[in-house]
């Protein structure tokens, strides 16, 4: 059976929204991603594809060199009649404990591999574009990471879920080609070290120390151990010269060759003016209404009821954000004061998605202080507008935003 398409920023932002407690297992091919949840909060996710290489990465990148070593003494499992996926999973746990065993770690920094390990498997889950995903309700984190973690959230879902998004736009501003950090760069004719390369920044004398070291077999990752440098970082370096065919990539070594490659950059139709002119003249915009109240939800909705508008409601923010992924509303009216989850998380949830980076998200509250709507601009809110409110007042927020959506 073939993956489904899914989308990994929705299903992050509705079980984080709804408070959930357990773990979501998705799998492509032989890939299988672990997300651990608590309450909403992110606890631990892991990867199967995830090995000793990846934690020596790990600590290599922390500086622990005496860890590194002695982790290279752990004898291999015994155990028979395991999965890969068990078998990965428990790979990771006996390192963690080998190393605790023999006080190569302290809490800070077992907290720190715990983390890397996390954000690194959660990155590839993001680029995930087809994938089979099951949630299993109630289940908890791994006995091992509660124990260094405690109940503390291990990362923020929206700042970490916002950075990999980010980094996911600069491995997409490499080179169509660079799709990977296990990708393996090699020099195809050392007599193009002195080639001209526009956009380069690599020096001739740069390039050659960098050659010895790609004819070796490292990939990128490897190499940004080496040059002590993060490997999004010497992927951009590499870009322009990949473009221009003096640097050649070979593709990752298994088991790396099963991650998903970085996704493309979608390509925008064109329309033209003509067409954008009879679609405004023609289009019902979608508003989407988050309230605990049907009080207000009532009154917004007789208040923007006509053709122009086709205004869903929602009483329980739990349901919003499924409901706002099904939809894809061209504005969002958002209460701030809700149960279970509050309005600055949820338009913080959202904003983390591509899909709603340009979507308007108006905050409706009761409140009038400066914090609150401080709070509203840094969760990613677009306004704040406050209740009790007119007719009029509401109507022309809405058209505020909705007119710069069709610029005349």
């Amino acid at each position: 059976m073939e993956p489904s398409k899914f989308d990994p920023y929705q299903l992050l932002t509705e079980l984080s929204s709804s408070s959930a407690t357990g773990v979501l297992k998705a799998s492509n091919g032989k890939a299988v991603w672990h997300i651990y949840l608590n309450e909403g909060d992110l606890q631990y996710v892991d990867c199967s594809i995830q090995t000793l290489a990846q934690l020596s990465y790990f600590l290599c990148r922390q500086g622990l060199d005496q860890a590194y070593n002695v982790l290279k003494e752990m004898p291999p499992a015994t155990e028979a009649g395991v999965t890969t996926v068990t078998k990965a999973q428990g790979l990771i746990q006996r390192s963690m404990l080998w190393l605790q065993e023999r006080h190569m770690l302290d809490e800070i920094q077992s907290r720190q591999l715990i983390e890397d390990i996390t954000q690194d498997a959660l990155e590839t889950f993001l680029w995930l574009r087809q994938a089979r995903a099951v949630w299993e309700n109630g289940t908890p984190s791994p006995e091992w990471v509660t124990t260094v973690l405690g109940q503390t959230p291990l990362v923020d879902v929206v700042d970490t879920v916002r950075f990999l998004k980010q980094r996911m736009k600069g491995w997409q501003s490499c080179s169509k080609e660079i799709w990977s950090p296990y990708q393996r760069p090699y020099l195809l004719d050392f007599r193009h070290i002195s080639k001209p390369v526009q956009g380069g920044k690599l020096s001739p004398e740069a390039l050659t120390k960098l050659a010895q070291l790609m004819s070796r077999g490292f990939s990128i990752r490897q190499l940004s151990v080496l040059l002590k440098q993060d490997e999004l970082h010497i992927a951009q370096l590499f870009g322009p010269y990949v473009e221009q065919q003096v640097i050649f990539l070979r593709n990752p070594q298994p088991p790396f060759d099963q991650l998903p490659r970085v996704p493309g950059v979608p390509n925008t139709p064109t329309v033209t003016q003509a067409a954008q002119t009879a679609q405004a003249a023609n289009r019902v915009f979608k508003i989407v209404c988050i309230d605990d109240s049907p009080t207000i939800l009532s009154e917004i909705e007789r208040f923007l009821g006509n053709t122009r508008y086709e205004v869903t409601t929602v009483d329980d923010p739990i349901q919003a954000s499924s409901v706002i992924f099904r939809i894809k509303p061209d504005l969002i009216l958002l209460d701030i004061t809700m149960p279970k989850i509050n309005g600055y998380r949820l338009c913080s949830l959202l904003r983390s998605s591509a899909v709603f980076d340009e979507t308007p998200i108006i905050m409706v509250t009761g409140n009038t202080g400066l914090i609150d709507k401080a709070r509203a601009k840094l969760a990613g809110a677009t306004d704040y507008f406050t209740k009790p409110f007119t007719q009029q007042g509401l109507t022309d927020v809405v058209e505020k935003y909705l007119t710069q959506l069709n610029p005349a």
